[in-house]
């Protein structure tokens, strides 16, 4: 049976794992369940780009399975013994039941019609709705139309829904999961520097209440592997994303109403949806590190 210590232990290798792992220049033990990264905005666009990569694999993880966690001791208890850590990164992510399901039948269907659990998940509905018409399909959407991210982003998305042709329905028929975190992890409480205890850190999607955002979840987990390499300044979280209508026009929002905030901004361009292209290669590329990206 294993039984080792290190400074910092990172469970978890999506999008908020990897960014702490990388930004601490790899001076951290970092263990999943799986060596492969998946890209999930590039794995939407494969619906009308299927020879778009959207997985790529990760040599430097370990792959252990997590069965206990004792945030008093700072230990780690594996499929294969005891990992102690002076620093414990909790960045797990959390998993949508059903949404291979919701995608393998918005493929086969004609009609389609979609909604989602969490009115947080809306963006992805959106995004996939806008890539099933462009292949043509009939699509209705339950949404608020992101209204809780304020009024101009719900008045553009309005717009662009009706610009090609996706209509509203109050009765989906693919509704999307929550996302929920895998035993023995729960959604943990963060405060302003995403510490839940003293030496526990949580990253993206395990944060209680937060969207699960994967630019959200990079930004959290570099901010984490800074703030445990000495940085002392609290964290901003700010929802961004760019929803592109599948005609080459993105929508590139950026708020911080969902964190109490009143910040809003919403820019419509056919840049926007040329820079998400380059953002779904990227990622895959750079397997997940935000990199300069982190600054736009």
């Amino acid at each position: 049976m294993e039984d080792r210590s290190v400074d910092t232990l990172i469970v978890g290798s999506g999008y908020a794992g990897l960014n702490a792992f990388y930004s601490l220049k790899g001076k951290a033990l970092l263990v999943s369940n799986s060596k492969t990264f998946k890209f999930w905005t590039a794995e939407l666009r494969k619906l009308v780009d299927p020879k778009l990569r959207s997985e790529t694999e990760l040599g430097f993880v370990e792959t252990k399975s997590v069965k206990d966690l004792d945030f008093s001791s700072l230990t780690v208890r594996v499929d294969n013994g005891i990992i102690r850590a002076k620093s414990l990164v909790l960045s797990p992510g959390c998993v949508r039941p059903n949404l291979l399901r919701v995608l393998e039948n918005a493929r086969k269907s004609s009609d389609v019609s979609l909604g989602a659990q969490d009115q947080y998940d809306e963006y992805l509905i959106l995004q996939l709705s806008f890539y099933l018409r462009k292949l043509g399909k009939n699509v209705k959407v339950y949404t608020s139309y992101l209204s809780w991210l304020g009024e101009p982003v719900e008045n553009e998305v309005k717009r662009m829904l009706d610009e090609v042709g996706i209509g509203y329905t109050e009765n989906p028929e693919d509704v999307l999961d929550s996302c929920t975190p895998e035993s023995p992890f729960e959604f943990y409480q963060a405060n302003q520097f995403l510490q839940t205890k003293d030496n526990v850190y949580v990253a993206g999607d395990i944060i209680r209440g937060w969207p699960k955002l994967g630019e959200l979840a990079m930004r959290s987990g570099k901010y984490v592997g800074a703030s445990i390499n000495g940085f002392s300044g609290s964290f901003k979280p700010i929802f961004i994303y760019i929803l592109d209508n599948g005609k080459n026009i993105g929508l590139h929002i950026r708020s911080n109403i969902p964190w109490g905030g009143s910040y809003v901004t919403v820019r419509r361009s056919w840049v926007r949806s040329v820079f998400k292209r380059f953002i779904e290669r990227y990622y895959i590329w750079r397997k997940g590190n935000m990199g300069f990206l982190l600054k736009v």
